[in-house]
């Protein structure tokens, strides 16, 4: 019976943390954490480092702990009128008919590129990348949008130094990485060409919510022969798809 109750106990414990860091909406420190809840500040370092292991919480300089990006996968398993999934399901279905390539809808989980939803478009034995699969940031369009707003230092700490290599080969650096980052998000797009695979080339653009946070990124994969022809055709297309989604989301 002890058990049970301590194991309640910690669930609630677990919840309280996220409701403290979504009420207040910044990062904070445990013992600050704790002081809020009035709870014994070791408890609340024990769950807080549970939580951060899973990556229901991710970690900011100082110390500091806020929601995890994991929780928007999670939030993407609620009811249909509320998911971004089944938001975009018309639109990406829509637009991989009309440019006749695969359009994914991709967020961020554990430090990697999470499929959420694809549409194949007309070459469906060209990208192998099935839904839910997930991909090494440095190495995708959307891994510019899908860092926007998390620290330097947390990036750097956070993705494998592995996943800047393509088979055994360097592809990309950190610094690199950064600097295309911050140059997509003043752009508004992102382009990659032979990064994941020598192949496959890709264009994302950003879902943003009304706080200008990025939430996922709809994109486009395609033979690399095929972009200097299709660039500006594919980001125009991507443009009005993204702020349709962004719109119908958001209101």
């Amino acid at each position: 019976m002890t058990k049970k109750v301590t194991r309640e106990r910690g669930i609630d414990r677990a919840i309280d943390i996220l409701d403290c860091l979504h009420n207040h909406g910044r990062p904070m420190v445990v013992n600050e954490l704790a002081a809020i809840m009035g709870a014994p500040r070791s408890t609340i370092y024990h769950m807080t480092k549970i939580l951060l292991d899973r990556s229901i919480l991710d970690s900011y300089s100082e110390g500091r702990v806020f929601l995890g990006r994991k929780l928007f996968v999670y939030g993407s398993s609620v009811s249909e009128q509320y998911s971004l999934i089944e938001i975009s399901k018309p639109f990406i279905d829509k637009l991989a008919e009309t440019l006749g390539e695969r359009v994914e809808l991709n967020a961020l989980s554990d430090w990697k590129q999470s499929i959420l939803y694809f549409s194949p478009g007309k070459r469906s034995y060209f990208n192998h990348y099935s839904q839910s699969a997930t991909c090494p940031l440095p190495l995708t369009s959307s891994g510019r949008f899908l860092i926007n707003g998390i620290e330097e230092e947390i990036v750097l700490s956070s993705i494998p130094e592995k996943d800047y290599f393509r088979e055994e080969a360097r592809v990309m650096t950190f610094e690199r990485f950064m600097e295309e980052s911050r140059e997509a998000n003043a752009q508004r797009y992102s382009v990659t060409l032979d990064l994941l695979e020598t192949h496959l080339s890709a264009i994302s653009m950003p879902i943003t919510d009304k706080n200008g946070k990025v939430l996922a990124t709809i994109g486009t994969t395609f033979p690399t022969a095929e972009f200097e022809p299709s660039k500006v055709r594919f980001i125009e297309a991507l443009r009005h798809t993204v702020e349709a989604v962004t719109d119908k989301f958001t209101n």
